[in-house]
């Protein structure tokens, strides 16, 4: 799904990915949207220190060994502590889902997870 935002209240696009194609994220949860036309994606979801909360574009990798997820704007996330949730990013989540017509979301964040906590055991 496309990254819209024009007329959503109090949300700012991210950064280009070129000036800053790292991310640290906090308080992340994963979701896995069913859009109106029948596409699914997943999506993280968070905080980003120092700035705001954050919807993803779709997740296309995810590399439990470093704790990082990159999406498909070529960004990198890096998983800091635990999942959680951020009221920023539930907010962002809120009208980014509205807006790019999501019927259905799921919390996949367990899988993650529990693919990170296989590492340490």
């Amino acid at each position: 799904m496309s990254e819209q935002n024009a007329g959503w209240p109090f949300i700012r696009r991210a950064v280009s990915v070129t000036m800053c194609p790292i991310e640290n994220i906090v308080s992340w949860s994963v979701r896995e949207a069913i859009f109106y036309n029948g596409d699914m994606s997943r999506h993280l979801i968070g905080f980003i220190p120092g700035r705001s909360g954050r919807v993803t574009s779709a997740i296309q990798t995810f590399c439990p060994e470093n704790r990082t997820i990159t999406t498909q704007s070529g960004r990198v996330y890096t998983l800091k502590g635990m999942p959680g949730s951020s009221d920023d990013g539930q907010y962002v989540w809120k009208y980014w889902s509205a807006g790019n017509l999501v019927i259905h979301d799921t919390d996949v964040t367990d899988e993650y997870t529990k693919q990170i906590k296989s590492l340490v055991m």
